[in-house]
């Protein structure tokens, strides 16, 4: 152990003895892991991997995909709860979870708000009048994946959804922070508390704003999806889930672990929601899902949640030809996710059932 620590001395340049060190990336897993270990108030991360990348669009992430030991180490930083924020000159620098609040420039300038769980999150009030609803908005994963900024955990799927939702709506958008993308909204190696903590602030939010339960809505898309599913599934509320990912096989399986799911979360989705729905299937929730037998996720849907729940929650299979893969399904179907979510706002029975559109 001495000897891992001494080399951890020696790899880094110190720019802040206590709370932020550089590494060079060829430096091994267990001189990382012993970095961690005995620097707890480490806070900044500077990894250096100029040696192999030095453009302005190759950081860590992007090396991880290509190299299995990088990979391990991005994992390991991850599961200690650091986010890339910047690349500069071939290197990539991390945050760690507890000092977002202080450095990312969307809270910093007041767009984003944090709450004492460290939940960042967005709020844009009512327009109107009348009693009132609250929409809850779940990202979808970045359209730039890997991008080397905080932003690719807050993709701000349809900025304009105000505009067509009734103006007692109030909009609420939570930051998914965790593993190296997202955490989908759920437990985390680094966030292990996680969905009791953003439950809370749906809760408390609700509250301030004298939202009755009844009138709490859940959206989301792709992992948005994924977590309107899993709250209204287990709290009893409504939810709009757009094609939700409720399995990382075919990510995993076809594309390399495209996500980083592997080594980040104690349990698979699929174990997740099984456990979900045989143990804390809430009686009160209500449940559109808008898919397509066109995307890879159908394969998933359909034996977890269609088959068993044909009867109770809503099913559109949209078989528009313009749907070739996954990500094709939520711009392809916003006029049916759009007539669920204001079904589901105005506090209307939905129907129920497995139903081909286009």
């Amino acid at each position: 152990m001495y000897d891992m620590i001494s080399r951890a001395q020696e790899a880094v340049t110190t720019f802040d003895s206590r709370v932020s060190v550089k590494i060079d990336l060829s430096e091994p897993i267990e001189t990382l892991r012993a970095l961690l270990e005995t620097r707890p108030a480490l806070d900044f991360l500077h990894v250096d991997h100029s040696a192999v990348a030095q453009d302005g669009t190759t950081s860590i992430i992007n090396l991880a995909r290509q190299n299995p030991e990088t990979k391990a180490k991005l994992v390991l930083l991850a599961n200690a709860g650091f986010h890339l924020y910047v690349l500069r000159e071939g290197v990539s620098s991390m945050v760690r979870h507890r000092r977002i609040r202080r450095l990312w420039r969307e809270v910093l300038n007041g767009t984003v708000q944090v709450d004492e769980n460290e939940i960042f999150h967005t709020l844009e009030p009512a327009t109107g009048a009348g009693e009132p609803r609250l929409l809850v908005v779940f990202s979808s994963i970045a359209a730039k994946m890997y991008t080397p900024s905080l932003m690719r955990h807050f993709e701000k799927n349809f900025s304009s959804l105000p505009k067509y939702v009734p103006q007692n709506t109030h909009v609420l958008r939570i930051v998914d922070f965790g593993a190296v993308v997202g955490s989908f909204y759920l437990n985390s190696l680094a966030l292990p508390q996680n969905e009791t903590h953003i439950w809370a602030r749906i809760a408390a939010t609700a509250e301030a704003l004298k939202v009755d339960r009844r009138n709490i809505v859940l959206y989301g898309a792709s992992k948005g999806g994924t977590a309107a599913a899993f709250y209204a599934l287990r709290h009893g509320l409504r939810a709009v889930a757009v094609d939700p990912i409720l399995s990382d096989d075919h990510y995993i399986k076809v594309y390399r672990d495209l996500h980083f799911t592997q080594g980040t979360f104690a349990a698979p989705k699929e174990a997740r929601f099984a456990a979900l729905l045989r143990d804390e299937l809430h009686p009160e929730a209500a449940l559109s899902v808008i898919c397509s037998r066109r995307s890879p996720q159908f394969a998933y849907i359909e034996p977890m949640l269609i088959k068993p729940y044909a009867s109770r929650f809503l099913f559109l299979d949209s078989d528009n030809p313009g749907i070739e893969k996954h990500p094709d399904v939520g711009p392809k179907t916003v006029s049916h996710m759009l007539s669920q979510l204001n079904l589901h706002l105005a506090g209307l029975p939905p129907p129920t059932g497995l139903h081909t559109v286009w």
